[in-house]
C-alpha cells in the first residue's frame, strides 16, 4: 500500500538509478537565497553538473525549483526546501545530503558532490574574474533590486546581444523572472556557469587555482577537497567548447498541479523526465559526437550587432564548431545557408535549417573549400535571436 500524508498527496515510489558513462562524476550546484539571519530559505539554483572526465564532456542539468517531490523522511514539498529541510532538522550530513537524497530518489541521480553560494558569493566569484560576458539571446526587463539615490527601483532592460556583466548584474540576469518563466530562467542560470567557465578558461587560471582556491573557499560552501578541484580544474581546461551541453527538466516533463494548501507547483512526469535524465548523464549520443566535427562560418548579414555572436553560442550549444566571420554587406533581409560539402551523406543541413528556420529556397550548395568550415550561416533581417533551442 502506498503511504500518505494527505487524502490527495500520495508518495511515489523512488525511480530506478540511471545508468551513467563509466567514471562519470556528478556534482549538485546550488545557489540559495540564505541570509546569515533567516531561519527559512531556499535553493532557488539547482543544477546537476555531469562530468566524463576521459572524453571530457560536460552536461549541466537544471532542476525547476517548483517540482514538487517526496522528501526522504519527511514530505511531498517543492525541491527547493529539500536544503533548508536538513539543515533545520539535523539530517545526517545536512541539507546538501538530504537534497542528494531527494535526487537520487525522484529522478535516480547518484551525485558526489555538491557546491553551495548565497547570493554574495555568487557575486564574490563573478567579481574575482573581473565580470563575464554573456549572450543575452531574449530581451529582459526587470526591476534593479538595489534602490538608487532617491530610494526608487528604476527597470532595467537587457536588449539581445553580448553584455559584460559584474556580480550584481549576472545576479540579477540569473534571478529575473518579471518578464519570463522559470524555465527560461534556469537557462539563463545555465548560461552564467558557462560565461563563469569560459572567463575562468580564458584567463588561463590554472597555474593560479591554489590562490584563487584560497580566495572563492570563503564564497562557497563544499564537501570538495583542493585535490578534488584541482582535477576538475584540469578537465575544465581540456575541456571544448562543444562538449558542453545543456539539458532542462521543462514543461513538457512535468506536469502544472497546485497542492491541497493552493501551492502551484510541478509534478515529475517520470515517463518525459526519464529519457531526458539518461541522455544527460548517460555517453554522448553518437549524434552529438558527429556534430563537433561540423564547422559552421557565421557572418552577420545585418546591422544588428553581435547577432552572428549569438548565433555561434546557439550552435556551440546544440555541439557544432563555429568560427566568426567577416560579411561581405550587412543588408540580407533573409537567413541563408551555404553547403560546401560535396555529399549529402552525414549532412547537417536540414538540422541547421531546423535551429535557425531557413527555407529551403535560401539553401546554397555550392561545392567547394571553404577554409576547413563545411558551412556559412549568413544571419539576415528575419533572424529571431529569441528562439529555442
Amino acid at each position: 500500500m502506498t503511504p500518505t500524508l494527505s487524502d490527495t498527496t500520495a508518495v511515489p515510489t523512488p525511480v530506478p538509478v540511471v545508468e551513467m558513462a563509466p567514471g562519470t562524476i556528478n556534482i549538485v550546484v546550488l545557489g540559495s537565497d540564505r541570509r546569515p539571519d533567516w531561519s527559512d530559505w531556499h535553493t532557488d539554483a539547482i543544477h546537476v553538473v555531469s562530468i566524463q572526465p576521459l572524453i571530457p564532456s560536460v552536461t549541466v542539468l537544471s532542476i525547476p525549483r517548483d517540482l514538487y517531490v517526496y522528501i526522504p523522511g519527511f514530505r511531498m514539498s517543492r525541491i527547493n526546501f529539500a536544503d533548508m529541510y536538513g539543515e533545520v532538522y539535523g539530517y545526517e550530513g545536512g541539507g546538501p545530503a538530504l537534497l542528494q537524497q531527494t535526487l537520487l530518489y525522484n529522478l535516480g541521480i547518484p551525485v558526489d558532490h555538491y557546491v553551495r553560494t548565497d547570493f554574495d558569493g555568487f557575486i564574490g566569484i563573478v567579481d574575482t574574474l573581473g565580470g563575464v560576458d554573456i549572450p543575452v539571446h531574449c530581451r529582459l526587463q526587470d526591476y534593479w533590486p538595489y534602490p538608487n539615490e532617491a530610494g526608487e527601483y528604476i527597470t532595467m532592460t537587457l536588449e539581445p546581444g553580448m553584455h559584460h556583466m559584474d556580480g550584481e548584474t549576472a545576479l540579477w540576469y540569473a534571478r529575473s523572472r518579471k518578464t519570463s518563466s522559470v524555465f527560461a530562467r534556469e537557462r539563463r542560470q545555465q548560461q552564467v556557469l558557462q560565461a563563469i567557465w569560459r572567463r575562468a578558461r580564458s584567463l588561463d587560471l590554472l597555474p593560479r587555482i591554489p590562490e584563487l582556491w584560497a580566495q572563492v573557499r570563503s564564497m562557497i560552501v563544499t564537501d570538495m577537497g583542493f585535490g578534488d578541484v584541482l582535477m576538475l580544474a584540469e578537465v575544465a581546461f581540456r575541456l571544448n567548447e562543444q562538449n558542453v551541453r545543456f539539458r532542462n527538466i521543462g514543461y513538457e516533463h512535468v506536469i502544472p498541479w497546485t497542492t491541497p494548501k493552493g501551492g502551484a507547483v510541478f509534478l515529475p512526469n517520470w515517463e518525459e523526465i526519464e529519457p531526458v535524465v539518461s541522455e544527460a548523464l548517460g555517453p554522448v549520443p553518437e549524434g552529438r559526437l558527429w556534430r563537433t566535427l561540423q564547422t559552421v562560418e557565421v557572418w552577420n548579414g545585418t546591422a544588428n550587432a553581435d547577432w552572428d555572436q549569438l548565433a555561434a553560442d546557439r550552435l556551440f550549444r546544440e555541439g557544432f564548431v563555429a568560427v566568426i566571420g567577416q560579411p561581405d554587406r550587412r543588408d540580407y533581409p533573409q537567413t541563408q545557408l551555404i553547403d560546401f560539402t560535396s555529399t549529402t551523406k552525414g549532412s547537417a543541413v536540414s538540422y541547421l535549417q531546423w535551429m535557425f528556420n531557413v527555407s529551403a529556397q535560401n539553401v546554397i550548395f555550392a561545392p567547394g573549400p571553404n577554409e576547413g568550415a563545411q558551412y556559412r550561416l549568413i544571419i539576415g533581417a528575419d533572424y529571431q535571436p529569441c528562439r529555442t533551442p
